[in-house]
């Protein structure tokens, strides 16, 4: 099976992993609509993962990476394969989607790891902020759980680890952040999905889901900003290695 046409992926020559599960756009007919959750996009992170990619290329730096083109209104790859909201039970081709999506970012991760020792998974998202106090961007990896790989011990909370360090430090420049350390109504809500999960237990990888508020993804200035403080990040990140 060819699955270029269901994701956009590559590997890169740098221990960071971009993934991006909820920006597709495309809605074969031959899969069935889910019967349960949503059906709504992460409206542009598709596009904006594409530029933060292409910019990376810029400055010398190719990260890996796996964006799903397929619509979540047939499949959510950040929901367990037994839910009725991850995809429609009746459809093997769902499946095989499914299946190939998590296996080739756990691939993408084992590649990491033999090669530097070490990952960064960054798993991009978009919500919807339901009033204004709402945080711009809210970090999740299960109240620290899937961070495993500190880059300094006199830091506390984001600051402790590798990725996640520069990734608050440059986003805070011009958006407001939970880093998902703190339990709020926030970082409850978003502590992670399904994908942020199944690092759970892996050794040397850190792994963050980032939720991005709608308005800076349909704003092109604000999405410039987003893009600038991702690059600078993952460079910074990276530099540290």
């Amino acid at each position: 099976m060819d699955f270029r046409k269901y994701f956009e992926f590559a590997e890169g020559t740098t221990p960071v992993i971009l993934s991006c599960p909820h920006g597709g756009y495309k809605k074969p007919k031959r899969i069935p609509d889910k019967i349960a959750g949503s059906n709504i996009a992460d409206k542009n992170t598709f596009f904006i993962s594409k530029l933060i990619i292409n910019q990376l290329k810029k400055e010398g730096i190719n990260i890996y990476y796996i964006l799903n083109k397929i619509h979540r209104s047939k499949l959510d790859l950040n929901r367990p394969l037994h839910s009725p909201s991850a995809l429609n039970k009746s459809s093997e081709e769902a499946k095989g989607i499914f299946h190939a999506f998590h296996d080739q970012l756990f691939k993408f991760s084992q590649k990491c790891l033999a090669q530097f020792e070490k990952a960064l998974v960054i798993d991009f998202h978009g919500f919807t902020r339901p009033y204004k106090n709402y945080p711009d961007v809210i970090f999740g990896h299960i109240f620290g759980k899937t961070l495993d790989l500190i880059q300094d011990t006199t830091s506390d909370a984001c600051g402790k680890y590798w990725g996640c360090y520069h990734l608050e430090r440059e986003i805070s420049k011009y958006f407001s952040i939970d880093n998902g350390f703190a339990e709020s109504e926030f970082s409850l809500a978003y502590s992670g999905g399904y994908i942020t999960h199944q690092f759970l237990k892996a050794k040397n990888v850190n792994t963050i889901q980032i939720e991005v508020a709608k308005y800076i993804r349909m704003d092109a200035s604000l999405t410039i900003k987003l893009v600038k403080a991702f690059t600078n990040a993952i460079m910074k990140s990276v530099n540290k290695t």
